[in-house]
């Protein structure tokens, strides 16, 4: 009995064919690994903190000793400060201050340090449930002057991906009610309030501009006053060596911004 052989090439071939299709450069677009941030959150600022009540006395030079000395964080090079005046550091003024505070309800002045927030989970102000955040107040007026983070070694420069913000309770229920100095804002007006970042680089020049709003009654599907803490990109400022933050808004006479110049942000990302 004569056993037939058949020859196996063109399977084997066709075997062949199959295992050199699934080779690496055959599996598609990849994806690029997630960038690594820096954040810094502001947790380990006990030291720095405004206080004693949510006026922020300390933010005054008439506090002596009490007074605030500006905000080092050492893992990332940034230092901020509430703006010098005359030789003194006073936070009318402008600048920013490192807040524990997030009274929802006073409606004024002696409230200026809190934010407008309260975590479902911890009662906490500051984003993703965290106690303290950074409070800026500043415009572009003859009363105030914008706020700035920089990185203390002058030839750093990085990237900043993202920051967190949110409104402040005081400029918040200013902005919703109004008082004796600023109206409330409103869709009758084209209303806004908005935030304005603009990047340098070392040697100075500006790298970008950055804007987001507060509040935004310019049309009737803007969203109105913005609550929580939201996100806001930064990335297209590219590699800076300082940050400069105002406000601005349409609610202004001769004096300059009637609004409470003041929002809060938090959990800045750096790209490392």
């Amino acid at each position: 009995m004569k056993i037939m052989f058949k020859p196996m090439w063109p399977v084997m071939a066709a075997v062949v064919a199959l295992l050199s299709g699934c080779g690496k450069n055959e599996e598609g677009p990849q994806t690029p690994p997630a960038p690594q941030f820096l954040i810094v959150d502001f947790e380990q600022a006990d030291d720095y903190l405004a206080g004693s009540t949510a006026a922020g006395e300390n933010l005054y030079s008439a506090s002596g000793n009490d007074q605030y000395l500006g905000y080092y964080d050492t893992a990332s090079d940034l230092v901020m400060n509430i703006n010098e005046a005359g030789g003194s550091f006073e936070f009318w003024n402008g600048g920013v201050a490192i807040s524990q505070w997030n009274n929802m309800t006073m409606s004024d002045y002696t409230n200026q340090c809190s934010v407008y927030y309260s975590d479902p989970a911890t009662g906490f102000g500051g984003h993703n449930g965290s106690k303290t955040f950074a409070l800026h107040n500043g415009y572009e007026g003859d009363y105030t002057a914008p706020s700035e983070i920089l990185f203390l070694n002058d030839d750093t420069e990085r990237t900043f991906d993202h920051f967190w913000v949110c409104n402040s309770t005081y400029a918040f229920l200013v902005m919703r009610d109004g008082n004796s100095s600023a109206r409330q804002l409103d869709a009758a007006h084209q209303d806004y309030f908005r935030l304005t970042v603009k990047g340098f680089d070392k040697a100075g020049v500006q790298t970008g501009t950055v804007t987001y709003y507060l509040a935004d009654f310019r049309a009737a599907t803007s969203p109105g006053l913005v609550t929580g803490w939201q996100k806001v990109d930064l990335r297209p400022l590219g590699a800076v060596h300082r940050l400069q933050m105002l406000v601005e808004g349409s609610d202004v006479d001769t004096s300059g911004l009637n609004t409470p110049a003041y929002f809060c942000f938090d959990d800045i990302a750096i790209v490392k």
